[in-house]
């Protein structure tokens, strides 16, 4: 007779199955953060790529430019100051004067009024020639403050013909006044200066007292060009003995006049295609033409928007602040722009 054997199984145990994947997520969990750390305290790359670096560049470029812009809007603003402060001191000190001149005018008609017909006439007369003298002297005191304050001009060499100005480059010179800016000739005014100084020339050359004389030529593109020429002498020793005694005349000083209340155009205008602030510069002669800008102090802005302009075609740009009551003016003593 058959035998049936039986075999018994273990049963598989589930909480084992358990510990094993729990342990295996564990270890996985610990590999990701060891990978982490890693990731994290890699030190990053120090070098920055092309398109990073341009951007630097140009980051401090911009930087740069802001901050010279900003040194030279507070020299501005100083200037300003300056400027209405001293305006004040004057105004001050004409109205004192002014006061003075009514209350001694007042007294004088009182006495005057006292005094018999022929009296008053030599008081008449004593009181004209006392106000001469008294406008003469604010003439000249008022001549005194404008040379004080005239601005270093143009040097202008004028030996041995009449009118000279020898310049490294070429210029171009503008005259920014109430928002306006006009173009002003000084190389035709000069020729013109020069040409009526020659035919004038016998009026130092033939009368030892006569030491100097004023003229003006003009008007030319709604200027005036008011210029002084000196004698000139200078003695020369021959090897042999004697000497010989040489005349000759040269520019004291010029001063450009505006005819007008008004000359130029607008900015606006002048920044359009056809102005005539275009016309003048496209009739430079080279790229090293230097832009020089005599600007006063009602102009500031006019002047940063035709610079702006003026660097964004290349060019170097001079700027020459004038106080209001001053003319461009120049002289042998003066000093050349500074272009920038």
């Amino acid at each position: 007779m058959t035998r049936v054997h039986s075999t018994e199984t273990e049963a598989v145990n589930a909480d084992s199955f358990l510990d094993i994947v729990a342990s295996v997520v564990c270890i996985m969990l610990i590999m990701v953060v060891m990978v982490g750390m890693r990731i994290r305290n890699t030190p990053i790359d120090p070098l920055l790529s092309t398109e990073a670096a341009q951007a630097l560049a140009a980051l401090e470029t911009a930087v740069a430019e802001e901050r010279s812009l900003r040194n030279e809007m507070t020299q501005i603003l100083r200037d300003i100051r300056s400027l209405e402060e001293e305006t004040a001191i004057r105004a001050l000190e004409r109205n004192t004067l002014a006061i003075g001149v009514a209350a001694l005018e007042r007294e004088l008609d009182q006495r005057r009024a006292e005094m018999d017909a022929q009296t008053q006439a030599r008081f008449d007369a004593a009181k004209q020639l006392a106000e001469a003298q008294r406008r003469l002297d604010e003439l000249r005191e008022r001549r005194q403050r404008l040379a004080a304050a005239r601005p270093e001009p143009v040097i202008v060499e004028s030996y041995p013909t009449p009118l000279s100005r020898p310049v490294e480059d070429e210029e171009l010179h503008f005259h920014l006044r109430q928002g306006r800016v006009a173009h002003v000739p000084i190389e035709k005014l000069v020729r013109m200066a020069r040409d009526d100084a020659r035919r004038k020339a016998d009026q130092l050359l033939e009368r030892e007292g006569l030491r100097e004389f004023t003229e003006a030529v003009g008007p030319e593109g709604g200027f005036r060009f008011r210029y002084t020429v000196q004698r000139h002498e200078e003695i020369e020793e021959q090897p042999g003995g004697g000497a010989i005694r040489r005349i000759g005349l040269r520019i004291a000083e010029w001063t450009v006049i505006p005819i007008g209340g008004q000359v130029g155009e607008t900015v606006d205008e002048a920044l359009a295609p056809d102005s005539a602030f275009r016309r003048a510069l496209a009739q430079r002669k080279s790229d090293k033409t230097t832009i020089t800008l005599w600007v006063y102090p009602d102009s500031f802005d006019a002047f940063r928007r035709l610079r702006q302009e003026l660097y964004r075609l290349g060019l170097a740009v001079a700027a020459r602040p004038l106080p209001e009551g001053v003319m461009i003016a120049g002289s042998p003593r003066g000093s050349r722009s500074l272009a920038q």
